[in-house]
């Protein structure tokens, strides 16, 4: 039974979070993204197996851009009450149509739960003269 209550604290206060912190968000097609993941612990040691990134459109009229997605693996544990700090850096696709667009980033845990976070950027389309 106290295990069972330890296990729901840690899964909804207890668990590290992900942030993506972009250098700006409104972007044109081709241009380069950067900025940083920055991990911060909860209140208990975490193991940490992979931070995945992909870039999804917000339309459902509009086909997803053929972009890579980010995967970094590891095998780490992070200690309470800390943070950590990944670089970041993603080439668009050169076409894209429309201009909703968001990161999708999950932190994935070695238990196999999973954060995941949504950031919006605005793609900007050139303009033809």
């Amino acid at each position: 039974m106290l295990n069972k209550l330890i296990n729901q604290v840690k899964d909804r206060i207890g668990s590290p979070h992900i942030d993506l912190l972009l250098d700006k968000n409104e972007f044109t097609p081709g241009e380069k993204v950067t900025g940083s993941f920055l991990i911060k612990s909860g209140v208990f040691e975490q193991k940490l197996s992979r931070l995945e990134c992909d870039l999804v459109t917000k339309n459902a009229a509009v086909q997803a851009p053929d972009a890579e997605a980010i995967m970094i693996f590891m095998s780490e544990y992070i200690p309470p009450n800390t943070s950590k700090r990944i670089p970041f850096s993603f080439q668009l696709p050169a076409k894209m149509e429309g201009s909703r667009y968001y990161f999708e980033t999950k932190l994935c845990f070695g238990d196999g739960k999973k954060c995941i976070e949504q950031d919006p950027i605005n793609v900007k389309q050139p303009a033809f003269s």
